[in-house]
């Protein structure tokens, strides 16, 4: 490895960029609703995507009364989604880009607002866990996207400077905390968050596919986001 490439860092958010987790969220709160007969505002909910919907205070917001006890809503969803997202597979590109990665020596990272056992269960089913160096999930620290301290902790623990990474979100809120953090991000937003304001990233891409890891470490920073 050459002095360049030495403590580079490539830090991925999960769901929407490592797999397509947010469709299965998605679904799994269009029939609860569905089921209790509430309309679900489907374009405002994909909206806020990146922001966590399993929280009692959000599912009264969404609910109302008429969802009954938050937390049986929680459980109910939380074992909808968990059997919609069972077989989902690694978005393009997302294989090739960590293989580039280990080849040049870059660490890689997942900062994700998601909580861990949800995180690596996926990363394990897919093979993928021993791709990164380290994993850091909303249980690990005190604050969630859009605050920077999931990034921060990523960084702290990669030991690498912000300058030298670079995050791959595909969410407003995520593109918000990796900048609040200094990185530079690339925003790769799906069909759900396509709608996203994502003006804040230094590119936005369709997808991860033919994407060169020296590509992505040439960005420089947005005028006066840095």
């Amino acid at each position: 490895m050459t002095g360049v490439r030495e403590n580079r860092a490539l830090i991925f958010d999960f769901d929407g960029v490592i797999v397509d987790t947010e469709s299965a969220v998605v679904a799994g709160w269009r029939d609860e609703c569905a089921d209790l007969g509430i309309p679900f505002d489907e374009k405002a909910f994909t909206a806020a995507l990146g922001l966590p919907s399993l929280r009692p205070d959000r599912v009264a917001e969404l609910l109302g009364q008429a969802g009954g006890d938050p937390l049986e809503v929680i459980i109910r969803i939380r074992s909808r989604v968990r059997v919609f997202a069972l077989d989902l597979p690694v978005l393009p590109g997302v294989r090739e880009l960590l293989a580039q990665a280990q080849a040049a020596g870059v660490r890689t990272a997942v900062a994700s607002g998601a909580n861990r056992e949800w995180v690596t269960g996926h990363l394990e089913r897919l093979g993928l866990l021993p791709a990164f160096s380290a994993v850091f999930c909303r249980d690990d620290v005190a604050a969630g996207k859009p605050a920077p301290d999931v990034y921060l902790a990523a960084l702290a623990g990669l030991r690498t400077p912000a300058a030298k990474a670079v995050a791959i979100e595909d969410t407003a809120t995520g593109v918000a905390a990796a900048r609040a953090a200094g990185l530079r991000c690339v925003a790769v937003p799906g069909p759900l968050t396509a709608g996203h304001d994502l003006a804040a990233a230094d590119v936005v891409l369709p997808s991860l596919t033919g994407v060169g890891l020296d590509d992505l470490f040439a960005l420089q920073f947005r005028a006066g986001t840095s």
